[in-house]
C-alpha cells in the first residue's frame, strides 16, 4: 500500500487487465488505505496515513533528493504541518511549517477528508481554468520560487504520488469524483511536465471552452470519446463525435465541445508537448 495549476483540460487512461492467455491468473489488488468514516478525524491523523504510506523511489523512481512539503489545513481540526519525504525511507510528519520547505499545499479539512476517503484526487481538487479561479486545494511555492519548467518537473509528480495511497497507484474517475472546470466535469488523471491527461464528463448543456480565450493551445491534443456523444467545433468546423471516435487537435487550432439537448458524453483528453 502506499500511499496542477492551471489545470486546464484533461484523461482517462482506462487500463483493463484481463488474461491474454487462458492460463494467466487475474491479479488481485489490495484494498486502498482509507477510512470509511473519517468525519471526526483531525488533519494530523489523516496526514499520518499519507506519511506512513510513502514509499519514496518505489513509487517515484526519479526522486533524487529529500523533499520538504508544507501543509496548511484550514477549519476546525486543521493545522499547519510539514512532511519530510525521503527517497529511501518513510516520511516523517511534524507540526508547524519548516522554513526551508520545497513545496506545499493549502486546503480545508473538508477537502482533506474527501481526499482521504478517495472521493477526489489532489490534482482534481487543484483543477481550475485560470489562476484566478477558486479551487479546493492550492499549491504553495517557497518564497522567491516561480513555477518554472524545472520546478514543475518535480512538483507535479510529487503531487500525484504523495496524495495517492494505493499501491499500485489507482486513479478513480466518474460521477462524484470531478470538479467543474472549463465548462464540464473534470477528473484529472495525471499531469507531468509536457503532459496533461484527464477524464471529462459532458452532461446536457455543458460547454467546454465556450470562452474564445480558452479555445487554442500551443500544443496538440487528443480527444477520445469513450461513451455517448457530443458536439465539437474544431477550426470553425462543427461535427458530431460519438463513442469509439478520437479526434486529434493540432497546436493552435480552435476547439470547443458541448452536449446538446438529450446528449451525454465522456471524453478522455491527452495534451502533450512543450507548454503542456
Amino acid at each position: 500500500m502506499k500511499g496542477y495549476l492551471a489545470l486546464t483540460l484533461l484523461i482517462l487512461v482506462i487500463s483493463s487487465c484481463s488474461g491474454v492467455h487462458e492460463q494467466q491468473t487475474e491479479m488481485t489488488l489490495p484494498p486502498p488505505v482509507r477510512a470509511a468514516d473519517n468525519s471526526g478525524d483531525d488533519a494530523k491523523t489523516i496526514l499520518e496515513r499519507y506519511a506512513v504510506a510513502w514509499q519514496g523511489r518505489a513509487e517515484m523512481p526519479a526522486m533524487k533528493r529529500s523533499e520538504v512539503m508544507a501543509l496548511w489545513v484550514t477549519g476546525e481540526k486543521g493545522g499547519e504541518f510539514t512532511v519530510f519525504l525521503e527517497p529511501d525511507g518513510p516520511a516523517r510528519l511534524a507540526e508547524g511549517i519548516a522554513e526551508d520547505f520545497s513545496g506545499g499545499f493549502r486546503t480545508s479539512i473538508e477537502t482533506l477528508r474527501r481526499l482521504d476517503r478517495g472521493e477526489i484526487s489532489a490534482m482534481t481538487a487543484m483543477g481550475r481554468a485560470h489562476w484566478s479561479d477558486p479551487a479546493d486545494m492550492d499549491p504553495v511555492l517557497p518564497p522567491g520560487q516561480r513555477f518554472t519548467p524545472e520546478f514543475q518537473e518535480r512538483y507535479l509528480p510529487l503531487t500525484f504520488h504523495f496524495w495517492n495511497r494505493d499501491w499500485p497507484e489507482i486513479i478513480r474517475f466518474g460521477e462524484g469524483t470531478t470538479r467543474f472546470v472549463h465548462g464540464g466535469n473534470a477528473a484529472i488523471l495525471y499531469y507531468d511536465r509536457g503532459l496533461r491527461t484527464a477524464w471529462y464528463q459532458l452532461k446536457e448543456g455543458m460547454h467546454v471552452n465556450s470562452d474564445p480565450a480558452d479555445q487554442t493551445n500551443p500544443f496538440p491534443s487528443l480527444f477520445v470519446v469513450t461513451r455517448g456523444n457530443c458536439r465539437a467545433r474544431l477550426g470553425g468546423e462543427e461535427l458530431r463525435l460519438q463513442e469509439g471516435m478520437a479526434v486529434h487537435v493540432p497546436a493552435g487550432m480552435t476547439h470547443e465541445f458541448w452536449a446538446g439537448p438529450g446528449e451525454y458524453g465522456e471524453v478522455v483528453l491527452i495534451m502533450w508537448g512543450a507548454g503542456a
